[in-house]
């Protein structure tokens, strides 16, 4: 019997790798942690009602009263991704310590490849790869409540909070953009940060408390027709998300399998 290596499944532990160094890349993972995910799209219960259901003091064989909600559905889609890396030939030359470190190499750049995936589709609806929007998806961004840029950072960073504030406000993803316009705010008696817990990186730092990550991403850096987003703020527990199938790596060494013209 002949051994077929052309496709391979990764192991359990390099599968846990890769979804955890999804975090480090991704504002959402970041933000909000996987949840295990079935493979058909699922639908989601959302409460309307204009106000939360308060409970009532009555006395014995007093009449009660009722609250109204009103419950609308979200269906949460699945999207498949891939990434393929071409190289030359000379990798199956090459020994056994520079071929594992070149595979390795392989694997990171692509691990963060699949996690801007994540965000890309989520925020914009928008295919990472092609900067086009995507048939079907809606983005989280096109129906979040805008707040315009007023020039003032600090008071952009206020009217942010007051936006949501009747929401359950756990996290908040800065495009590098205004992360650098934050971090170059100074107080003027002392000249030391206004904001010293914003990171420029994916780390998780802090904005008023609240969890911050900071990524090209959030404003889509790739995207063809700019978003103009500047930040995201709001309740990451709502979003959804996880890996639903096993991860391959397949070798293909002939043929064009991105119908690439010659």
């Amino acid at each position: 019997m002949v051994m077929d290596t052309s496709k391979i499944k990764l192991p359990a532990e390099v599968t846990r790798a890769i979804i955890n160094k999804v975090g480090n890349t991704s504002t959402i993972a970041a933000l909000s942690p996987s949840t295990p995910q079935l493979f058909l799209n699922e639908d989601y219960m959302v409460f309307n009602g204009a106000a939360e259901a308060e409970a009532e003091v009555v006395a014995e064989g007093q009449k009660k009263s009722s609250y109204e909600q009103e419950v609308s559905y979200i269906t949460g889609k699945k999207f498949k991704v891939q990434c393929t890396t071409r190289v030359t030939e000379e990798l199956k030359w090459a020994d056994e310590d520079n071929r594992l470190e070149i595979i390795s190499s392989i694997q990171e750049d692509q691990t963060k490849a699949i996690a801007r995936a994540l965000d890309y589709v989520i925020y914009h609806a928008i295919d990472p790869k092609a900067g086009t929007k995507l048939t079907g998806y809606d983005a989280l961004t096109a129906n979040a409540v805008a707040v315009t840029d007023s020039g003032d950072d600090i008071a952009n960073v206020d009217a942010l909070a007051d936006a949501v504030n009747e929401y359950d406000i756990n996290g908040v993803a800065l495009s590098r953009t205004w992360a650098s316009r934050l971090c170059k705010l100074r107080v003027p008696a002392t000249g030391m940060r206004f904001y010293p817990e914003i990171n420029l990186n994916l780390n998780v730092g802090a904005s008023d408390g609240i969890p911050a990550a900071t990524s090209t991403t959030v404003d889509g850096k790739k995207v063809k027709t700019a978003t103009n987003v500047l930040a995201i703020m709001g309740d990451y527990s709502l979003i959804k998300w996880g890996m639903i199938r096993d991860i391959w790596a397949e070798v293909i060494q002939y043929g064009n399998p991105e119908t690439r013209p010659a």
